[in-house]
């Protein structure tokens, strides 16, 4: 009995110290909201464009230009906002300070990479007119796979392993695509910031639930 419960004392230690070292609170249901707004945002794409190629934005009108970027501008604000709130909510939920440090500095490691492929974004639209914009528009989709990519693997340096492969993952999947696949943007969008985030989320809540469960067979049995 004693040696049960000094095991138990020790997993109650190496819980306490992985909340002060890493930031374990992933996002399950906010990511998967996010790839539901990926995916939302490739259709209207597709329909704006009428092809799964970006380099035909340059073919339709500035106004069917405009709402492209306002669709992915808003969709990018809402899929920011509601994961702060959702990961913020489920933190306190379980007791952990959403600005404690390891949760800022997975935050400032992200922040970088999507300003830089903001920036790069920008400045190929406003280049929109020029006699290789068909080519480069082509680059934002595996621009932002391998930027974001970067972030969340930064980030996740101070996560648990799981974002890390998320990373992973968009990186090798930008790299490859800028190299051979830029035709097809809104079908890598969709399958990499759509599919890849619900994936993710699905398994992020999965497990969620059999440590929830786990905790509790053990709250159980004290």
């Amino acid at each position: 009995m004693k040696q049960d419960e000094a095991l138990e004392r020790i997993k109650d230690i190496q819980r306490i110290a992985e909340r002060t070292t890493l930031y374990t609170q992933l996002p399950g249901l906010a990511a998967i909201i996010g790839g539901i707004l990926a995916l939302f945002g490739c259709i209207i794409s597709y329909q704006l464009i009428g092809s799964v190629d970006f380099g035909a934005l340059i073919n339709v009108t500035a106004s069917k230009q405009l709402m492209f970027i306002i669709t992915w501008a808003c969709i990018g604000i809402i899929a920011i906002v509601q994961e702060i709130i959702l990961t913020t909510h489920d933190a306190k939920k379980h007791g952990i300070n959403p600005l404690s440090r390891p949760g800022k500095l997975s935050a400032y490691s992200l922040t970088p990479s999507l300003f830089i492929a903001a920036i790069i974004t920008l400045k190929l639209l406003l280049d929109i007119t020029s006699s290789i914009a068909p080519h480069s528009i082509r680059y934002i989709a595996p621009v932002w796979m391998m930027c974001y990519g970067t972030g969340i693997y930064a980030a996740g340096l101070f996560s648990v392993r799981l974002p890390r492969l998320l990373g992973l993952a968009f990186i090798i999947l930008g790299a490859v695509s800028i190299m051979y696949l830029d035709y097809y943007g809104v079908i890598l969008v969709a399958l990499t910031f759509g599919m890849l985030h619900i994936i993710f989320g699905a398994i992020v809540m999965h497990r969620a639930k059999k440590r929830n469960k786990r905790n509790d067979s053990h709250d159980n049995t004290r």
